[in-house]
């Protein structure tokens, strides 16, 4: 067990497995700060295993997780290395703490690492993605997805500019996919960035600059999508937009049909409502539909715990897995 001297500890190493041989300087990392997302963890794991990376994942945990040692030891089951951060979270206003995810910020810290790519666990796999690993970005800089803001659900606490003529996707390049270029005539939306998946290079300066902009920016206190905006705050001119193909939020099936195309997709997230709620899902639905490929892939990591010849697995698979994925 190691620390890298901003109260992280790492479990495990990358090195050989019975997967094959991981190259250590980098790693994709994804958080998990209870057990309700374990399935959608061992879903993400399992595709990228799928898919052959070369890179392995590891799974930040928080305190609270590191003490639930039957949790730990799915993890380790699993055969998933953990990162145990501490909590993060911004300095209170009048007496008011913005709690969220905040231990996403975590990453930047992780300078043991040429490289750590920050994925969501509401997503599956479905290409090799380390492509993501040999992205030339700026010094200073990060690269991420745009976030859709087009609001299809008309949410309304979400802004009242986030209508398709604002997003960046509108304004993508819909036979190729390529995002639009972000300049100083663009509007505000197309500044914005969806964390579900971001490139880090990390580095304590720019680690110590976004904690410093936690605890002191005035629109702290009312970010919504917590890490995600202080992001496009401190990184606004400095980040990269990569192609929808890397984060493809799965109601852009829809609300951007010229630009989706199936066979393009490397990741697929599912924001909103999550597949392994409920498996009955409308197969005729340009959105819900998607909830298949996530069930797919899931059938494979239920196969290779129940039928498992290690007994601990297999009552870890019912204790951990089944209580938390719907089993109807």
């Amino acid at each position: 067990m190691a620390s890298n001297g901003n109260g992280v500890k790492q479990n495990g190493d990358a090195a050989e497995n019975g997967d094959g041989w991981y190259d250590p300087t980098k790693i994709w990392t994804t958080l998990l700060t209870n057990r309700a997302y374990f399935g959608g963890l061992l879903v993400l794991h399992h595709s990228l295993r799928r898919h052959r990376s070369k890179y392995r994942l590891h799974v930040m945990v928080t305190r609270a997780v590191e003490e639930d040692t039957e949790y730990m030891e799915a993890f380790a089951a699993a055969g998933i290395p953990t990162i145990v951060v501490d909590k993060i979270e911004p300095a209170p206003r009048d007496g008011k703490i913005n709690k969220g995810t905040w231990e996403k910020l975590a990453p930047w810290s992780f300078t043991q690492y040429e490289r750590v790519v920050l994925l969501d666990s509401d997503q599956v796999i479905l290409q090799n993605i380390d492509d993501m690993m040999e992205v030339e970005i700026p010094e200073g800089w990060i690269a991420s997805t745009h976030a859709c803001t087009c609001n299809p659900r008309k949410l309304p606490h979400y802004s009242k500019d986030w209508v398709p003529a604002n997003c960046a996707f509108t304004a993508a390049d819909q036979a190729t996919g390529a995002p639009a270029a972000i300049t100083a005539q663009s509007p505000n939306n197309h500044h914005l960035l969806n964390s579900g998946t971001v490139i880090v290079q990390p580095s304590e300066k720019q680690y110590e600059d976004l904690i410093h902009a936690m605890n002191t920016h005035p629109d702290v206190p009312n970010m919504i999508f917590f890490d995600q905006d202080l992001l496009a705050i401190v990184y606004r001119g400095r980040w990269k937009p990569l192609p929808y193909h890397y984060n493809a939020l799965k109601p852009m099936r829809a609300c951007h049909a010229g630009l989706w195309k199936d066979e393009d997709v490397k990741i697929l997230h599912y924001i909103l409502n999550k597949p392994w709620k409920s498996r009955k899902y409308d197969e005729n639905d340009t959105i819900e539909s998607t909830h298949g490929l996530w069930w797919d892939e899931f059938a494979k990591v239920e196969r290779e715990w129940t039928e498992s010849e290690d007994a601990r697995k297999r009552e870890l698979w019912r204790s951990v897995v089944v209580p938390v994925v719907a089993q109807e």
